[in-house]
């Protein structure tokens, strides 16, 4: 069964529209999974969990995407020492759109809540001397932002994977149309890298990574130590979004590797079944559920890698 609704896709959206603009419809859902993203489990900054990877960041995936697709797009940052590049900006937007990100998204004043610190991507396309003119994937189209909120957003200071500051990405323009194998065998490589590299980084930094930091996880959900930030970063994020990615991944891996989809699939329920238990507050259950997805984890690293 397919689901079509909505997630938080907010970088593949935008690199979705800002191909549109030359006439490309690449749906989402293969951007999220071409950008890897999605892959893996760690625990980072002391007990904060993510269903990510180490080997990749949301601004390193959507280059990689948009190379596997067979697009080759304009990518700029600034330095930490300079200043936002409002005239750069505004030249660039007189050409044609632009993706920015990461953004702080505590910073966008449009919202019509208090965001919490968190990364975030959008879609500007007009600009002038007091705010500028964006499509917000997060479910907030034609939205304007005074320039001083762009400034402390676009910064993105406390959004600990940037790389400088300022990142945009614009003009994509297509160099090569590879075939639907071509785009597999790249992908599945990137994959396999996304898993090797998080094993390297998990070494170096002492990291709990994969089926370990499900592990993990499951315990504290099962000691009932849940904060409010993590109940919600739990039922608003977490679990939606991988039940979501699972599904885009059994759906590119179809017609290639019918054991990969399966697992995918089969996490896919388990993360939706997590998702339900969390807003239940049924800590021992959800704690065995995530026990049960790690393991499909590790069955998936396995099939994938060696």
């Amino acid at each position: 069964m397919k689901y079509i609704g909505d997630g938080p896709y907010c970088y593949a959206n935008a690199i979705s529209m800002l191909l549109s603009s030359i006439g490309e419809d690449i749906s989402p859902s293969q951007i999220e999974v071409l950008s890897g993203v999605g892959l893996s489990a760690n625990t980072r900054g002391g007990d904060s969990f993510w269903f990510d990877n180490l080997g990749t960041t949301p601004d390193i995936g959507i280059s990689k995407a948009l190379r596997i697709l067979g697009f080759d797009c304009i990518e700029r940052s600034k330095r930490e020492s300079e200043p936002i590049p409002l005239e750069e900006l505004s030249e660039v937007l007189k050409h044609g759109p632009a993706v920015l990100g990461p953004l702080d998204m505590s910073h966008l004043s449009y919202l019509p809540f208090d965001a919490p610190l968190g990364d975030h991507f959008v879609f500007a396309f007009g600009i002038n001397e007091e705010e500028i003119q964006l499509h917000d994937p997060a479910g907030y189209p034609h939205v304007s932002l005074p320039l001083d909120h762009l400034k402390s957003a676009w910064k993105a200071e406390r959004i600990g994977y940037r790389r400088g500051h300022y990142r945009y990405w614009t003009a994509p323009k297509r160099i090569h149309h590879p075939t639907e194998e071509e785009i597999y065998n790249q992908a599945l490589g990137f994959f396999r890298f996304c898993y090797q590299k998080t094993e390297r980084v998990a070494q170096d930094e002492n990291r709990i990574i994969g089926r370990d930091a499900i592990s993990s996880f499951a315990r504290k959900i099962r000691s009932g130590e849940v904060s409010d930030d993590e109940f919600s970063h739990m039922v608003f994020f977490l679990f939606q979004l991988g039940a979501r990615r699972a599904l885009d991944f059994a759906a590119f891996f179809d017609s290639h590797n019918a054991e990969l989809a399966c697992l995918k699939r089969k996490q896919a329920r388990q993360f939706g079944q997590c998702h339900t238990l969390a807003v239940r507050r049924e800590y021992d259950d959800l704690a065995d559920m995530l026990e049960q997805l790690g393991t499909v984890e590790e069955d998936f690293r396995i099939a994938l890698c060696e």
